[in-house]
């Protein structure tokens, strides 16, 4: 992994990661998280309609 920091005194940072893993991976991950997401959010509206 390589990390780089711009910036100066006055003006803004900039942070830049970059890494040598597949775009698959990338695209698993976030695919992972998108359905974690909609998950919880599907179980907090049902959770939410029991209680009445």
């Amino acid at each position: 992994m390589s990390i780089s920091i711009i910036g100066g005194a006055d003006g803004p940072t900039q942070i830049f990661v970059t890494s040598s893993l597949s775009s698959y991976t990338t695209i698993a991950a976030i695919a992972i998280v998108c359905i974690a997401a909609v998950a919880t959010i599907v179980w907090k509206i049902r959770k939410g309609k029991n209680k009445n």
